[in-house]
């Protein structure tokens, strides 16, 4: 009986040698690459810290542009317009206004069948941010809905 028992643990310890040798492989080779191209980034930066001070990197000056000039994402979810929308006191009517879209983009905003696209998301977070104000003044001017007084009929 020890000699089946050991027979079948050399034979476990050879199949599991033979499984994980083909991983282990793979592996070995990534860590391989993966030391190149670290050995090919320090001799660069040694290239580019021989340069001094004067040089400047083309790819860091531009890459900083273009997050600057990026706005952030805006969260923007069927329930989050809604309760903006209805925060404002506003029909979707007078949202969709507001934003210049159409009133079923803003209901199917609503509901969840589609979503705003980055553009009218930057426009609903500026309406969001809006103080009582600047919202009163765009609503005069895109709704034409202002304090207008009532001058009484003369008798």
């Amino acid at each position: 009986m020890a000699n089946i028992t050991q027979v079948l643990n050399e034979e476990i310890r050879r199949l599991a040698k033979k499984a994980t040798k083909s991983d282990f492989d793979n592996h070995r080779e990534q860590l391989v690459a993966l030391r190149r191209s670290v050995a090919e980034l320090e001799r660069r930066i040694k290239a580019l810290e021989k340069l001094g001070p004067s040089a400047v990197p083309v790819d860091a000056s531009s890459s900083d542009v273009e997050t600057e000039d990026r706005p952030k994402s805006v969260r923007v979810t069927a329930d989050r317009i809604l309760k903006w929308r209805t925060r404002l006191g506003l029909t979707q009517v007078q949202y969709a206004k507001l934003l210049g879209v159409s009133h079923l983009s803003v209901s199917h905003w609503e509901s969840g069948k589609t979503t705003p696209r980055e553009a009218q998301k930057r426009r609903i977070a500026e309406l969001r941010d809006m103080g009582k104000r600047e919202l009163k003044k765009l609503k005069d001017e895109r709704l034409g809905t202002g304090d207008v007084p009532v001058e009484a009929d003369a008798e």
